[in-house]
This record gives C-alpha cells, sequence and structure tokens, in this order.
C-alpha cells in the first residue's frame, strides 16, 4: 500500500510544462545558438528572421554550443 500511495503523489507531483517541437532549421551568430521551429500561427506583423533567411512561420530560441551540436535539423527538441 505503500509503495501505490508514493507512486501516486510522484505521479501527481510532475509537472506537464515541458514543450517539445521540431527543429526546422539552426542558426550560428555571433557565438549565439540558435533554434528555429514552426509556430501555430502566422506572424505577418513582425516577421523573425535571421539576415533574411528565415521567415516569419517560425519561432526561434537561443541554446547553448553545446545543445545546438547534440541536434540536427528535423530532430525534436524538448524544454
Amino acid at each position: 500500500m505503500k509503495l501505490k500511495l508514493i507512486i501516486l503523489i510522484f505521479f501527481f507531483s510532475c509537472s506537464d510544462d515541458e514543450e517539445c517541437v521540431i527543429i526546422r532549421e539552426k542558426a550560428e551568430e555571433s557565438n549565439s545558438y540558435y533554434f528555429y521551429f514552426s509556430t501555430n500561427y502566422l506572424s505577418t506583423s513582425q516577421p523573425n528572421n535571421l539576415m533574411g533567411a528565415i521567415d516569419g512561420r517560425y519561432a526561434s530560441g537561443k541554446v547553448s554550443k553545446e545543445t545546438y551540436e547534440k541536434y540536427d535539423i528535423g530532430d525534436e527538441y524538448c524544454y
């Protein structure tokens, strides 16, 4: 009975705050590293681009060099 209670407490204490995206593009600029991924919306008022290469259909996230090197385009990245 104690084990079941511990498992239930652990199960309900875990949060589902983690989000995952598919990396559509990667970029490095001035020793900063970025992943670009599709969004659920299309922004036309504020395009998100890097030197004109990425259009407004993508959102971006800055990551460490180690993380940048660990993932490839097409990989799922959770944060």
